[in-house]
């Protein structure tokens, strides 16, 4: 399959804390990917949580996510009409991750706008390795 077709669904801000105001500049910054899957609805969410951190506590965190379902026709072949697990491959994931990120980055920008906050901005990020392919189980694991 040369291309997956998909929509996105929906944007949620997951996360949103501001806990303290820094008293230095040496700030780290933690970046992370959730991913969830629904086989049966065919969808993904593909995050970003970012964490702000200053001595190893975060001051900072905002999770998104950008929630897509994939295109009937793409997921039968993805999954044999239904028969076997689906491999998102990784450049499509990776796509779907840097959709998130620049979401994320937004999602930001307006939660901290006029504040203290303002000033701590998510960088551009190179992804130099897209990854791995997403697999999402025909049978899926209830938590």
């Amino acid at each position: 399959m040369n291309t997956i077709q998909y929509i996105l669904r929906g944007v949620s801000i997951e996360q949103f804390a501001t806990l303290f105001e820094p008293t230095t500049d040496k700030i780290q910054l933690n970046l992370s990917i959730p991913i969830r899957t629904n086989y049966q609805e065919r969808s993904l969410a593909v995050g970003a949580n970012i964490q702000f951190l200053e001595n190893d506590k975060p001051f900072l965190i905002v999770e998104v996510l950008c929630h897509y379902i994939i295109e009937e026709s793409c997921w039968n072949a993805l999954t044999d009409n239904g028969t076997k697990d689906a491999t998102l491959p990784k450049d499509f994931m990776g796509a779907l991750v840097r959709i998130a990120i620049s979401t994320s980055r937004g999602a930001l920008c307006a939660k901290t706008e006029n504040t203290p906050y303002a000033k701590y901005f998510l960088p551009i990020i190179e992804m130099h390795d897209n990854g791995e392919d997403v697999i999402i189980p025909l049978i899926q694991k209830t938590i």
